[in-house]
C-alpha cells in the first residue's frame, strides 16, 4: 500500500459498465513525511472513501482489482482506506 493526497477529481460521461457509479480521483503520491513524490495518478474510489485533500491509502496493479466487490475492474491503482493520521 501506498500514500496519497487526492488533489482532484476526474469527470467521464461515457465509462465501462464495471466503473459506472465509481468516483476516479487524482492522487499525488506522498512520503511518510507528507512531501510529495512521484507522478500524479489516477486512482479508483469504488467505496467513495476519499475527497479532496484527504491523506489516503491506495493500492495498484493486481491488488486494485480487488478493491471491488465483483473482484474486476479494468483500473491500475485503487483507494482502499483513509488515512486518520501518521505516527
Amino acid at each position: 500500500m501506498k500514500l496519497g493526497v487526492i488533489i482532484g477529481t476526474v469527470w467521464s460521461s461515457k465509462k465501462v459498465k464495471e466503473l459506472a457509479a465509481c468516483r476516479l480521483a487524482i492522487v499525488q503520491p506522498v512520503a511518510g513525511d507528507g512531501a510529495p513524490i512521484g507522478n500524479v495518478l489516477v486512482a479508483a474510489d469504488p467505496q467513495h472513501i476519499g475527497g479532496s485533500g484527504d491523506l489516503i491509502m491506495y493500492v495498484t496493479s493486481t491488488d486494485a482489482v480487488q478493491a471491488f466487490e465483483s473482484g474486476y475492474a479494468p483500473v491500475n491503482a485503487s483507494i482502499v482506506a483513509l488515512v486518520d493520521e501518521l505516527s
